[in-house]
């Protein structure tokens, strides 16, 4: 029946590559982007793959008509591919297309990018100025040399520490951030510099790229060193790929004969002889290596006896705030917790070493903020454990003052005592 044409052709070697990708795509539910010729943009999932044609679920209106030339844009395997189609039908919520002839690299970073993992608790944020203007913070998603991907989860006026809506309208491309501050980078001080916004996706959640300002290649030698141990270079062509076994074709690869399953013994009808009095000895159990004992265990252990060693003081006013992170960072295992609302107490405290942190918020009644920082510097001397300032509010006059009085960190508030909170105690003690 070939010869009528009723028999499918088999693809050819480019369409093979195209439908290796989009069946891949597919199948890890990849988030697409269709582009009409209008430069107008919607998301969309694959629905279906076949050999000469595919279905989409659309997640917005698609104003092209039948027949109109429609671009694919799609990330797999930490790339970016693009692949030209013509739209053959469309419906509210689903279109159809023809299968992209072929599909290309549309990859528009310089340099190789690391996907971070979300429990490595890489963070970053991003501010438009110092005094004013829009500040953004969330996990990061990826980093290179170039520039950094942050998925936000706080947005807020910098001046009035609002909250602000996370929508595409919140920054523009081409926005310059003056602060870019990337925390807890694997292997990796903390790192701050300038920016520019280079894309947004508000398609799940709110992406927001950043591209680096030049000339930082010193300070962000740590990022180069961590992609390079977890990525390759950028290819320059379309990688092969290999389009996976459906699951029937295996199937009927498999031998047709297979042994006959073991037929289970019949019971015997005659009773059970009696058990011994005397049981065999139990065979000796293997004995394990010295290193089996659970080491998460041991560290969590050597990490509780370090805590009952430090001395903590908050400089904070009497009140619930002050009682609740006292009982939060005791019920964490520290053995002496101290707060001072005066500079009396401050100084009393302060001559009963050893005190191996401070956390100054809001200060005592005589000092607050910089001013309490600046005479810790000067009764301490080298001798002064790590500060941490907490304010309401960030600018160019604090961040410098810091600096200067030697503080350890500025933790913006509002903030909670949470697992973060607990991390940054320890980082800053050296027992995390």
């Amino acid at each position: 029946m070939a010869m009528f044409g009723l028999k499918k052709s088999k693809p050819s070697e480019g369409s093979d590559l195209v439908l290796a990708y989009l069946e891949e795509a597919q199948r890890v539910r990849t988030t697409l982007t269709l582009i009409d010729g209008k430069g107008r943009e919607v998301a969309a999932t694959l629905a279906s793959v076949g050999e000469d044609r595919i279905s989409l679920n659309t997640q917005g209106p698609l104003s092209a008509e039948k027949g109109a030339g429609m671009s694919l844009v799609f990330l797999l395997d930490g790339l970016r591919f693009k692949a030209e189609s013509r739209l053959v039908d469309v419906k509210p919520g689903s279109a159809v297309m023809e299968l992209p002839g072929a599909i290309a690299l549309a990859e528009r970073r310089r340099k190789p990018r690391a996907r971070l993992n979300a429990r490595e608790g890489a963070t970053a944020t991003a501010l438009t100025s110092l005094f004013d203007g829009v500040g953004i913070s969330g996990p990061i998603e990826n980093i290179s040399e170039s520039g950094v991907c942050i998925r936000v989860e706080r947005a807020m006026e910098v001046k009035t520490q609002r909250k602000m809506h996370m929508g595409p309208n919140l920054l523009a491309v081409g926005q310059p951030m003056m602060l870019v501050k990337l925390s807890k980078i694997p292997k990796s001080p903390p790192i701050e510099l300038g920016g520019t916004v280079a894309y947004l996706d508000a398609s799940q959640g709110l992406l927001v790229g950043i591209a680096f300002e030049p000339g930082k290649e010193a300070l962000l030698a740590p990022v180069r060193a961590l992609v390079a141990s977890r990525t390759t270079a950028i290819p320059t062509s379309v990688p092969p790929k290999a389009r996976r076994q459906p699951e029937a074709e295996r199937e009927a690869e498999e031998p047709i004969h297979r042994p006959a399953p073991r037929k289970e013994p019949e019971p015997d009808p005659r009773p059970a002889p009696p058990v011994p009095a005397v049981l065999p000895a139990p065979a000796p159990e293997v004995a394990t290596p010295a290193h089996a004992p659970h080491l998460d265990e041991r560290s969590q252990a050597l990490l509780r006896v370090k805590k009952r060693t430090r001395s903590l003081l908050l400089a904070m006013p009497e009140g619930p705030d002050r009682d609740r992170l006292a009982a939060y960072l005791s019920e964490d295992g520290y053995g002496h917790v101290r707060c001072a609302d005066t500079l009396t107490d401050l100084l009393e405290c302060l001559d009963r070493p050893p005190i191996h942190l401070i956390l100054v918020d809001g200060g005592v009644a005589e000092l607050q903020g910089l001013a309490l920082a600046s005479l810790l510097q000067h009764r301490l001397g080298d001798e002064m454990p790590p500060v941490i300032l907490a304010e309401a509010s960030v600018d160019a006059e604090l961040v410098l003052g810091a600096q200067e009085t030697g503080v350890a960190q500025i933790l913006v508030k509002p903030y909670e005592p949470d697992a973060d909170f607990a991390r940054m105690i320890e980082e800053h003690l050296g027992i995390g």
